[in-house]
C-alpha cells in the first residue's frame, strides 16, 4: 500500500518525482519481511549507515558480514559484523506485530551483550566466521582485506577484536521496517547509559513502485554527545618504512627499539618487507608464495603463519619450517601443524632472544621468504 503522507523525491530536470513509501511487510525479492531484511544485509553490509553512527569521523565505520545465524548463549544472532576498528556489530532484525515482541527484543539483545565474551572469545568468532564463508567457498582473510585493504594485518586485528570484546566494546543494531516510539525510548536510554557498548535502532524505509525502489537507513539513538562521551574508537594505521623508523626512535625501551628497526632494515634489503595495516607499529615478511609468512609485533611477539596455503610447496615446506622453529626450541614440542588454524607466536619474545638465537631465526625465515 502506498502512504503519500511519507515520500522522497527525485528531481529530474525540472521534473520533481514523488517516491511514496511503500510497505515492506508486503514482501520484497519474494520473500517476508524479516527474510528480506536478512537477505539485504548479508548481500549489502553497506546499508548500515556508518556515516549516522559516527556522523564526525573521517573514516566512519564500514562492515564486513562475519556469520549469519551466529551463536550466542541460549540465542542464535541474525549477523555478526566486524568494521575496520575491530568492533563487533550485532544485527538482529525484527518485525514488531504487539508489545511483547517489542520488549523481548531489548531484553534479547542485552542478552547478546551479556554472553558475547563467553561465547565469543578465545578465538570462537573467528573460528564460526571461517566456517561461514567456507561454506560459500570464500576466504575470511581474503574477504576482510578485499574491504579493509590488502595488507591488513589480519592478526593484529582479530587481537583488536577480542580487546574490544574483552572491555565491552560491541554494537547492537536492531534493525526493522518500522521502530516504534516506545522500542525508540528503550534504545535510546540503553544507549546513553551503557558506557562501552552502542546499542542503536536502524529503520530500514522503501520507496517507490515495482521491482525499482529505494531503501532508506535512518538511525536511532545515536547523539553526538553519546558519541563524545563513549571517545573514539582507536582507529588503524599503514605503517609505511618511515612511519615505522619513527615509531621504534620513541620507543621508551631504546634497545628494544634498535632491534626492531635492524630487523625491518634486513628485511628491506632482501626484499621480505610486508607492510601491515594495525593499530601499532608492525611489520610483515612476505614468504615465497606472496603472503604474509611472519609479523613482528611492537610488544615484542613474532607470530609465524603455520596454515599450509601461505608456502609454495604446501604442507611439505611447512612441516619443515616447523621442524626448524622446535630446533631451536621457539615451538612447543607437541604443536601439530595441521591442527593449527593459521599461525602460532613463538615461545619467545623478540627482547628475550639472544644475538645467536635471532641471526638463527632470521636465516631459517629467510629460506622461507626467498
Amino acid at each position: 500500500m502506498q502512504d503519500r503522507s511519507d515520500e522522497v523525491f527525485h528531481l529530474d530536470g525540472e521534473k520533481l518525482i514523488p517516491m511514496p513509501s511503500r510497505s515492506m511487510r508486503e514482501g520484497l525479492l519474494g520473500k517476508t519481511l524479516e527474510d528480506a531484511l536478512q537477505t539485504f544485509f548479508e548481500n549489502y553490509p553497506q546499508i548500515i549507515p556508518g556515516k549516522q553512527i559516527d556522523p564526525g569521523s573521517d573514516d566512519p565505520p564500514h562492515f564486513v558480514l562475519l556469520r549469519r545465524e551466529m551463536p550466542v548463549g541460549s540465542w542464535s544472532l541474525d549477523h555478526l559484523f566486524v568494521d575496520q576498528k575491530g568492533i563487533l556489530t550485532l544485527v538482529e532484525t525484527k518485525l514488531f506485530q504487539n508489545p511483547e515482541s517489542r520488549r523481548e527484543v531489548i531484553g534479547q539483545i542485552v542478552e547478546y551483550a551479556a554472553n558475547s565474551i563467553e561465547s565469543w572469545s578465545a578465538g570462537i568468532a573467528r573460528q564460526k566466521a571461517i566456517e561461514f564463508w567456507s561454506t560459500r567457498n570464500r576466504d575470511l582473510e581474503s574477504v576482510l582485506q578485499d574491504e579493509f585493504g590488502g595488507e591488513l594485518d589480519i592478526e593484529d586485528f582479530w587481537r583488536t577484536i577480542e580487546g574490544n570484546l574483552k572491555s565491552g566494546k560491541i554494537r547492537l543494531i536492531i534493525a526493522s521496517d518500522e521502530l516504534r516510539p516506545e522500542v525508540r525510548r528503550m534504545i535510546e536510554y540503553l544507549n546513553k547509559e551503557l558506557q562501552n557498548a552502542e546499542v542503536l535502532g536502524l529503520e530500514l524505509k522503501s520507496y517507490g513502485e515495482g521491482n525499482s525502489f529505494v531503501l532508506v537507513p535512518r538511525l536511532i539513538g545515536q547523539t553526538q554527545s553519546i558519541i563524545d562521551t563513549k571517545g573514539p574508537s582507536e582507529g588503524i594505521f599503514k605503517w609505511t618504512v618511515d612511519k615505522l623508523k619513527a615509531a621504534y626512535t620513541d620507543f621508551k625501551d631504546n634497545d628494544f627499539g634498535q632491534r626492531l628497526e635492524k630487523i625491518l632494515n634486513w628485511a628491506l634489503k632482501k626484499d621480505f618487507f610486508k607492510m601491515s595495516i594495525s593499530r601499532k607499529p608492525n611489520f610483515g615478511l612476505q614468504g615465497n608464495n606472496k603472503g604474509r609468512m611472519a609479523t613482528f609485533f611492537s610488544n615484542g611477539d613474532i607470530y609465524v603463519t603455520i596454515n599450509e596455503k601461505h608456502y609454495r610447496n604446501g604442507s611439505t615446506e611447512r612441516d619443515k619450517l616447523v621442524a626448524e622453529l622446535k630446533g631451536l626450541q621457539l615451538l612447543d614440542q607437541g604443536l601439530v601443524p595441521q591442527e593449527v588454524l593459521d599461525g602460532r607466536n613463538l615461545t619467545k619474545k623478540l627482547f628475550e632472544l639472544s644475538e645467536e638465537e635471532l641471526d638463527k631465526l632470521l636465516s631459517i625465515f629467510g629460506t622461507y621468504c626467498s
